[in-house]
């Protein structure tokens, strides 16, 4: 009998975590198990997903004390006949889906993808907390860390450090465009031959640092007149509330034209193509951006603010450079010392290319996850 996986996600949209997620469901479906997915919204991933043959329940996971939805989710799991569950949530999914395993004797794999934002009350936060802790050493058979800051994050949180495993995102080292997708989207855009584009690429949000950007953009401007930013990204959160505030604020700071929105993308290595630097200036942590693999892969130098798992991908001076976190002066500063010196930067674009291909790619992290696999359901007969 084949083995059947529930994949409880964090919500209906394209995100970094949710295409991880992606590339193992598609992996599990190729090595001849069943996939089942609960995500508690609809949009563009869930649709992908249909797309695709995979049933998708929507069950909320999105608050940590709805115990329903764990028996909903138990429900599921009796139902289908999972013989597996691996989820991809943020802490309010992630207990959650430890409870409905442990409601239907079924191994739960936890796959997290930041450390666990806990709540800021005293009291709810304590409660979180404890859960989490019990949880991950009672109902819970794995824990999947995407990164060392993440391991090392949730061992803090009261993860066993025994039961978690260190598995980086993967990418796939065909997923380079050439010159025909540069050439492509600066027609589309209207770009000149001339014009130097630094790009960012990801959900629109405070936490991203699109605002951190455009405040490093004049001071950028004043060196490289020609420079253009690409703000690639949906604003999914605020419902285009934060794209505005962005829009207001590039238009106060007498940015118009310099900065192009883009809106949501799915040709995104055709944008990393049209980028002569990439940034991504997070405020807040980061577990291991794909966005950044995609960069290193399409051969474009990177700079990320010194956040989370980054810097394991980012290493100063050999794959790129990492600048402080909430610091627009430090980041026209690096950018200004990018588009001035070319033939550095493009050390360091190939230098990132190389250690992609070498230590990310997409058959390494799907083969370890599936080795965990093996190990849960040859222990559970």
């Amino acid at each position: 009998m084949r083995l059947k996986i529930l994949y409880p996600v964090i919500d209906g949209e394209i995100t970094g975590g949710n295409i991880i997620a992606l590339r193992i469901i598609e992996e599990a479906i190729r090595r001849g198990c069943a996939a089942v997915v609960n995500s508690p919204t609809e949009g563009r991933f869930t649709r992908l997903l249909r797309e695709k043959g995979v049933m998708v329940y929507n069950i909320d996971t999105r608050r940590t004390f709805r115990l329903d939805s764990a028996l909903r989710l138990a429900g599921i799991i009796k139902k289908e006949g999972i013989g597996l569950v691996h989820s991809h949530t943020p802490l309010p999914g992630t207990v959650l889906s430890r409870l409905s395993g442990w409601i239907a004797a079924t191994p739960v794999i936890n796959h997290t993808h930041n450390q666990e934002f806990i709540n800021r009350s005293p009291v709810v936060g304590m409660i979180q907390y404890l859960l989490l802790r019990f949880t991950a050493r009672f109902f819970c058979a794995r824990i999947i860390a995407v990164s060392g800051f993440v391991k090392e994050e949730i061992v803090k949180q009261g993860s066993p450090r025994e039961k978690v495993t260190v598995i980086y995102n993967g990418i796939n080292p065909d997923k380079a465009t050439g010159s025909e997708g540069r050439d492509k989207i600066r027609a589309e855009f209207g770009l000149k031959e001339n014009q130097r584009v630094v790009g960012e690429v990801g959900r629109l949000g405070n936490d991203k640092g699109q605002h951190i950007l455009i405040k490093a953009a004049p001071y950028v401007l004043e060196r490289f007149p020609e420079a253009v930013f690409m703000i690639v990204g949906e604003d999914l959160w605020k419902k285009g509330e934060y794209r505005r505030e962005l829009e207001a604020m590039a238009n106060e700071l007498g940015l118009k034209g310099k900065v192009i929105f883009t809106g949501y993308r799915a040709d995104i290595m055709d944008l990393m193509a049209a980028f002569d630097l990439f940034v991504l200036p997070s405020v807040f942590t980061e577990g291991l951006p794909v966005v950044i693999l995609e960069a290193m892969l399409a051969r474009k130098a990177v700079i990320a603010a010194s956040v989370g798992g980054s810097p394991e991908i980012v290493i100063e001076g050999k794959t790129g450079t990492l600048v402080p976190s909430e610091n627009p002066e430090k980041l026209a500063e690096a950018i200004i010392y990018h588009l001035g010196n070319p033939g550095i930067s493009g050390r360091l674009a190939e230098n990132g290319h190389e250690f992609v291909k070498q230590r990310f790619g997409l058959p390494r992290m799907l083969d370890e996850t599936f080795q965990i696999y093996g190990e849960l359901t040859v222990n559970r007969r």
